[in-house]
This record gives C-alpha cells, structure tokens and sequence, in this order.
C-alpha cells in the first residue's frame, strides 16, 4: 500500500507547488485565487490526514500510537475547518467570524500539542542536550516574539464588542505558544522510532505557526486577501505534514520486514 500512497503525496506536493508558483507571479483575480487556494486545502489536507491516521495505527510503542493519533486528530479538526471554510467562503459566498470553522481550527491546537507531549524519547549525552536547548531557546523565543508582536498584542489591542468572538481571536495565538513548546519538546529529545519523520512534521507545525502569524498581522492591519502568502503556508504546512506521515509508515513497513527477516 506504499506505493499508491507515494503517488497521491506526490501529486499532492506538486499541486502544492504550483500553487505557490502562482502565488509569486501573481495569477489571476483575488476571487480565483481564493476559490483555488479554498479548494486546493481539501485533497492535500485529506492526505495528510489519512496518512498521519494510519501512521499511528502501525506503531508498536503505545505512547507512539498515541502520539501519531492526537496529532492525526487535531489535523482532522483543522481539516474540517478548511472545508467548513470552503463552503463558507466559496459556496454561500461569506467567511462568517466566529463560525463551525473556527471551532475546528482551535480544536487542533491542544490535540496537537498533546500529540506532540506523547512522543516517547531516549536519553540524549548533556553535550547534545545543551546545544539543542540552546537551539531551541532561540526558536521559541524568536517564534513567541513574532506571535506576540504580530498576533497577539495586536488582538489584544483591537477594539471588538462582541467578547465571544474576542475570545476565539486570542485563541489563537496562545494555540501557537503552545505549539512552540511542544515542537521544543519534540526537537530537544532523541526521540526512538524515526527522528526524520519528527523533524518534517515539526517543520509542517512551524511553517503553520508562520502562517498564523502571517494571517493574524494581515487580518489586523486589514491587507488580508484570501488566496495569498498565508494560505500557500498553510498548503507548504499541510504537505509537510503529508510526507511526515508517509516516512514513518514507510519506515514502519521496514523496521517490520527486518524484524521478520530475523527469524528466519
């Protein structure tokens, strides 16, 4: 089953691209960019989801299980926040705030990071544990800086009456926060099982985290366009989150065909 998988992700990766090509030269009308940027969420959102979902079903270590199954569980959430979205904004012709997609959207913030607290880890020599601390630290704080800056204060600030809606908009950016300390986690410990699978889906969670503080700044500066740099994070995210599925399927494949070969 690897191998039709490996040829959805990769068309899944190219309509990726050639979104992010048109988000460059700039192609066609806002309203055409949105609808394609809406519409082109769904089937890479779908495949990182599949494929994060029945990365969890083939771990071995409950902990792993667990992890891959939140993780694949705040996807599905944020999956079902695109679509919402979709319908919202392409078919009945608004993007109402809050909505059902936003109760998506938040939904994958604790899941993830509960996802991420699940990864198992073995012990890491005091030498490389400080270096990565110390990568670390700059990568927390140099992301809660921007979230802060761009996202947050800003929200803060902003004048809204209804306390409703307020509260979802600083849900947000406390999400990212969160998230920064589960990818902390995720890249300070030697985790066992496949650490470039980890590493790709914690590049897919701070490429998104990017895109929120993107989206977020726009949004309150009011230069946001649907169809734009934010929305072709979000798809750069997503598939990243993709190919992180597939690799530990993949190596789970082949850590069970050396383990069976053993016995022979």
């Amino acid at each position: 089953m690897v191998q039709p998988w490996l040829r959805t992700i990769v068309l899944a990766s190219a309509l990726c691209v050639a979104y992010l090509i048109g988000v460059i030269i700039n192609w066609s009308n806002a309203a055409d960019r949105s609808l394609y940027a809406n519409l082109g969420m769904i089937p890479i959102g779908l495949t990182a989801t599949i494929l994060t979902l029945r990365a969890s079903r083939s771990q071995a270590n409950p902990r792993s299980r667990w992890a891959w199954s939140l993780v694949g569980a705040g996807l599905l959430c944020f999956f079902a926040g695109d679509v919402l979205f979709f319908v919202y904004d392409n078919i009945l012709g608004g993007s109402p705030f809050p909505s059902l997609a936003d109760a998506g959207y938040l939904a994958y913030y604790p899941l993830a990071f509960a996802g991420l607290m699940c990864f198992p880890s073995l012990p890491v020599n005091r030498r490389r544990s400080t270096m990565l601390r110390l990568v670390c630290f700059v990568l927390v704080l140099g992301g809660a800086m921007g979230v802060l800056f761009f996202f947050l204060l800003p929200t803060l600030q902003s004048s809204r009456d209804d306390l409703f809606a307020y509260a979802l908009s600083v849900g947000y950016p406390v999400g990212d926060l969160f998230l920064l300390a589960g990818i902390a986690r995720v890249l300070m410990r030697r985790l066992s099982g496949l650490w470039s699978s980890a590493v790709v889906l914690a590049a897919g969670l701070i490429v998104g985290l990017a895109a929120d503080v993107v989206y977020g700044y726009q949004s309150v500066s009011g230069t946001f366009q649907s169809g734009g740099l934010p929305d072709a994070m979000y798809m750069v995210s997503w598939t990243l989150f993709a190919w992180a599925g597939f690799a530990e399927q993949a190596w789970d494949r082949v850590g069970h065909r050396a383990k069976g070969g053993s016995h022979d």
